[in-house]
């Protein structure tokens, strides 16, 4: 059997061809009772629109494409990380595109994946993490007017760069603030050198910590390796006049790659029974271990979705929208 054309679809329904391509495409242009019928013919036939030819009609690739670093392993290794592609594709799907995910391989012979994804034009859009907008993406994009949204806070002091991502800040306050109500005053957080001046989440996560321990009157204390609580574990046993106001009773871990590490018997249990841990990011498995873990609830799945609808936002054209969005956090349970 032929497959049927919209003009046949017209035919029917009684309507223009121009009509059925508006319902299609979910124009909002058309009469909510022309819209029912031409869509119940279609569904009656079976007929799908032609993708390639809807596509060169309208000069779209009717596809949102997801770039990710395929240097960031750990970023990758990360299963947080899907959770944003879950919000993405969410979005994107409702939208009735395709969704393209991709790494940048950067090929010394030929173009990038990511420049020929945005020379040749085969998405209509594009989400990328703040890792991959350095200077020459962005003139790239710019220059082939490709719509794009970051995932992360850019820290790229160019314009017209929109973005999305968790307030760190905001979770480093109210992950504190749990720990003051607990009834702790000697709160630490564990962040690595390297880590605070290469990831701008963990340094926002020591600036949420360090901001309501000085509204506290507290002493901020930021150690940057597990070996510091060994030390500290052993001077409070040689201390005679040991009352610990001096040693931690909380510690915060920035990420569970930390938190691990502090559980390890090499590192935290000679004190754990006597330090309240707290980390970022939902932690189901706190429930399940012997000392407990504070975390907060990070919706990684709100920030894919905020990112995708940001996108389609800007490749239609529409007025009003924000620079940036920050996803806020609330502690656990």
């Amino acid at each position: 059997m032929a497959r049927m054309t919209i003009q046949q679809i017209a035919d029917l329904a009684g309507v223009n061809k121009a009509t059925v391509s508006r319902v299609i495409n979910g124009n909002s242009n058309i009469s909510e009772k022309t819209r029912l019928r031409v869509e119940e013919i279609m569904k009656k036939h079976n007929y799908v629109p032609n993708s390639i030819a809807r596509g060169l009609a309208f000069n779209k690739t009717f596809t949102v494409g997801f770039c990710f670093d395929y240097t960031d392993k750990q970023a990758y290794a990360n299963p947080f990380f899907y959770k944003v592609l879950q919000g993405i594709e969410e979005i994107v799907y409702n939208h009735d595109y395709l969704f393209l995910m991709m790494s940048d391989h950067d090929n010394k012979k030929r173009q990038s994946t990511f420049e020929r994804i945005v020379v040749e034009h085969r998405v209509d859009g594009l989400i990328i993490p703040n890792t991959l907008l350095n200077e020459q993406n962005y003139e790239l994009l710019v220059k082939h007017n490709m719509p794009f949204v970051v995932t992360g806070e850019n820290m790229l002091p160019k314009e017209g760069v929109q973005w999305v991502d968790i307030d760190n800040v905001q979770a480093g306050q109210i992950l504190s603030d749990r720990l003051i109500e607990l009834g702790h005053r000697n709160i630490m957080i564990y962040a690595g050198a390297a880590a605070v001046k290469r990831d701008k989440f963990i340094a926002d996560r020591i600036k949420g910590y360090t901001n309501t321990m000085m509204r506290s009157k507290l002493n901020v204390t930021v150690i940057e390796n597990a070996d510091v609580l060994k030390t500290l574990n052993r001077n409070r046993l040689e201390d005679e006049h040991n009352d610990n106001r001096h040693y931690p009773d909380a510690l915060i871990c920035c990420t569970h790659e930390q938190l691990f590490e502090i559980l390890d018997w090499e590192y935290g249990n000679p004190i754990l029974s006597e330090l309240t841990l707290a980390t970022f990011d939902n932690f189901p498995m706190s429930q399940y271990m012997k000392y407990p873990v504070h975390f907060v609830e990070i919706d990684l799945e709100m920030m894919g979705r905020q990112a995708a609808q940001m996108l389609f936002s800007l490749m239609n054209k529409d007025e009003g929208i924000p620079k940036s969005i920050s996803i806020l956090t609330k502690i656990g349970n």
